[in-house]
C-alpha cells in the first residue's frame, strides 16, 4: 500500500508561477492553479488549471498558449473532468474527456469511449496527487495514466534528495522520476524529473522535460496561497 501523508486537502487559491528555460533561452512561463472547489458529478472536486504560455520576444519562432482545467476528487485526486485547450501558433485544437472509474471508460468529447485502466490519472493533477505521497528515497510509485487515447502504467521512482536552486530561492528537494517501458510517455526518446520541496507544501519546484536535445526547465519563480 502506498503511504500517505495525513493532510491531502489542498488550498484553494494556491498558484504556482515558473519560468520556462531551455538552455540559456527563456521560453516562456507556467502557471499551476488550484482554482477553488467545486461539486461535479455527485463529487466534491478540486479545480485545478495549467497555463503555458510562450515569451512574446520569440514570437518570431513561436508562439503558444495552452490551457489545461481538470476536476479531480479531494478524497484521492482521480480525475473527473479533462478539458485541454491547445493554441500553438496556427494549430488549434480542444478537447474534452470525462471519466468513469467506475466503469473504467473514458469519454472523448461525447463520441468516442475507450476502456480506462484502474485509477487512472491525467499528467496534470498526476503532479499533485505525488505531492500527497510520502516520498522516501528507493521507493517506487506504481500509476496509470490516461493520455492521447493510450493508457500507460508508470513507476515513479524516488531517486535522490539535494539541494535544489530556483528563481524563488533555494529548496530542500527529493527527485521523483516517473517510466515506463518502451516509448510510453515517460520511455525512450523523452521523460521527465520533478523535483519537490521537502517542507509542509511539497511544492513541485523543478520540473525537467527531458528532449532530444536537452531539457526544458520549469522552475518555481513564484507562490500565492
Amino acid at each position: 500500500m502506498i503511504p500517505l501523508l495525513f493532510i491531502l486537502c489542498f488550498n484553494p487559491g494556491e498558484r504556482l508561477e515558473y519560468e520556462a528555460k531551455w538552455s540559456f533561452l527563456t521560453l516562456g512561463t507556467m502557471t499551476l492553479e488550484i482554482i477553488d472547489t467545486v461539486d461535479y458529478d455527485g463529487f466534491h472536486c478540486y479545480h485545478i488549471s495549467s497555463l503555458l504560455t510562450s515569451n512574446p520576444r520569440l514570437s518570431f519562432l513561436f508562439t503558444l498558449n495552452d490551457t489545461i482545467e481538470v476536476y479531480t476528487r479531494t478524497d484521492d485526486l482521480l480525475p473527473l473532468y479533462y478539458e485541454e485547450m491547445i493554441n500553438e501558433g496556427k494549430y488549434k485544437s480542444r478537447s474534452r474527456l470525462t471519466f468513469n472509474h467506475d466503469s473504467l471508460v473514458v469519454n472523448y468529447d461525447d463520441t468516442l469511449f475507450l476502456e480506462l485502466l484502474e485509477n487512472s490519472r491525467d499528467l496534470l493533477s498526476f503532479w499533485y496527487y505525488l505531492r500527497t505521497i510520502a516520498l522516501e528515497v528507493g521507493d517506487t510509485i506504481p500509476v496509470n495514466i490516461h493520455k492521447s487515447q493510450e493508457n500507460h502504467e508508470i513507476l515513479c521512482y524516488v531517486v535522490e534528495e539535494k539541494v535544489v536552486k530556483t528563481p524563488l530561492g533555494e529548496f530542500n528537494a527529493v527527485l521523483v522520476t516517473p517510466q515506463t517501458q518502451g516509448k510510453g510517455i515517460f520511455g525512450s526518446g523523452g521523460g521527465m524529473d520533478i523535483w519537490y520541496s521537502r517542507d509542509e507544501y511539497r511544492y513541485p519546484v523543478l520540473i525537467k522535460a527531458k528532449i532530444k536535445k536537452g531539457s526544458i526547465q520549469f522552475k518555481l519563480k513564484g507562490v500565492r496561497h
